[in-house]
């Protein structure tokens, strides 16, 4: 019996051999034609054709080559969101029939064209229609790039970038980029990409200790930070709009502590009143809410002496010099009357406001 089942498994096996045999070579067919498309430089139909080979292939050698046919068409096409989505598939699924170092190379490069501006087209049959476009997919290009190779020298301006395109997006979740440029600080201190991200860094936390900051966590590292970017890169030409950040940062927290004071005074807790006013003057005597501190606790505590000379309140708008727009002489083109708009006749300017004579 043991016989007759192991011999009835191998005519199953025999008989599905040419089904096999025959799926690869269907795919051979349509590879051949998918490369005859490509050197016709029918770039988007090669591309077809080559994932309908590696659908109807068996060896994962076959079906490996078939999407790198794939990947060169449509980068030759300037598809790339489908380049990569391709690449991907070379990774995850044929990742040893592949060169892994350099597909993972070119989704990095990916991420910077999608980042630099590039978008696909939405439809390709109306690609030459300019506002019917994909939308940016740096993050995701970033990302996946990154698992494959998180300690590329590439990785820092790959990090940086995905931040920046996560914070100019918005939404409610700012704790994501945030950590990647703490990430990139931390991670590679001495270069370009670390300066960059800890002033974004800065500006992200100043954003956020607006909201949701009850403990002031984010307040205390935004000023930390900041402070941290003064120090290190002194000779910074953002160092006005730095220091404009760090006091209005301040002034959030002050003005904080002043509404709680506030409301503990309103609710007859004198004391944690006091307690709270004294913090906003002795920890934020520069801040835009000092002075209205001071008063009130002048008023509530009749032994409190206020200071002498209160601290200078610097401005929390940058201000830049006015220049006027230069003089110049030139042509100007009118449309002489009854001529019903078919000619123009060029009117020189004579300057003649500038060059009046003295009566």
């Amino acid at each position: 019996m043991k016989q007759l089942k192991i011999a009835l498994a191998a005519l199953c096996l025999l008989a599905a051999a040419p089904l096999l045999n025959a799926d690869d070579a269907e795919g051979r067919g349509l590879l051949k034609e998918a490369t005859a498309e490509f050197k016709a430089k029918d770039y988007y139909d090669a591309a077809k054709t080559a994932l309908d080979a590696e659908h109807m292939a068996d060896s994962a050698e076959l079906k490996a080559a078939a999407v790198k046919l794939a990947v060169n068409s449509y980068r030759k096409a300037e598809l790339y969101y489908r380049e990569f989505e391709n690449i991907e598939k070379l990774l995850t699924s044929y990742a040893s029939h592949v060169e892994f170092p350099s597909f993972a190379a070119r989704e990095f490069e990916l991420g910077d064209k999608f980042y630099e501006g590039h978008r696909d087209p939405a439809y390709y049959a109306l690609r030459w229609v300019p506002w019917l476009r994909d939308t940016d997919r740096s993050i995701e290009v970033y990302e996946k790039a990154l698992s494959h190779a998180p300690y590329s020298e590439r990785a820092p301006q790959a990090k940086l970038r995905m931040a920046e395109r996560m914070l100019e997006a918005g939404g409610t979740d700012m704790n994501k980029p945030i950590e990647v440029l703490r990430g990139v600080v931390r991670d590679y201190p001495d270069t370009p990409e670390a300066r960059s991200a800890q002033l974004h860094l800065g500006v992200a936390l100043a954003s956020m200790a607006k909201y949701g900051d009850g403990d002031g966590a984010y307040n205390r590292e935004a000023v930390q930070v900041l402070n941290e970017f003064k120090l290190r890169y002194p000779d910074a030409k953002e160092t006005a709009y730095v220091d404009m950040l760090i006091r209005t940062t301040r002034d959030i927290q002050a003005e904080r502590l002043l509404s709680v004071a506030k409301f503990y005074s309103d609710n007859g807790r004198q004391e944690a009143a006091e307690r709270y006013l004294g913090e906003v003057i002795r920890l934020y005597p520069d801040s835009t809410s000092s002075d209205q501190a001071e008063r009130l606790l002048t008023k509530m505590d009749k032994t409190y002496i206020p200071q002498p000379v209160a601290p200078a309140v610097e401005p929390r708008v940058l201000t830049y010099d006015a220049m006027p727009i230069p003089p110049s002489g030139g042509e100007l083109l009118i449309t002489p009357q009854q001529s019903d708009g078919k000619y123009l006749v060029p009117v020189r300017d004579l300057g003649l406001d500038k060059n009046t004579e003295k009566k």
